[in-house]
């Protein structure tokens, strides 16, 4: 983990699945790259996010709180 304060290394790991996905403001993907100059958890972290971005991209957020009907 980097030497940033818990609170503020945990902001920047949730900030993972956005900078994967290509989303988030310059400002935020800057300091997430910085922060992946330095932590080697998180470049991991991402390292396994990656290939998930494509298909999470597709995902439609509208219907996420849909439940699944049961197979006919």
């Amino acid at each position: 983990m980097s030497d940033l304060p818990r609170d503020a290394h945990r902001g920047l790991r949730e900030q993972l699945g956005v900078y994967a996905l290509g989303h988030g403001t310059p400002a935020e993907r800057a300091a997430v790259r910085a922060h992946l100059d330095g932590c080697a958890a998180c470049r991991a972290e991402l390292r396994e996010l990656a290939p998930l971005a494509s298909r999470l991209a597709d995902v439609d957020p509208a219907r996420l709180d849909e439940l699944p009907g049961p197979p006919p």
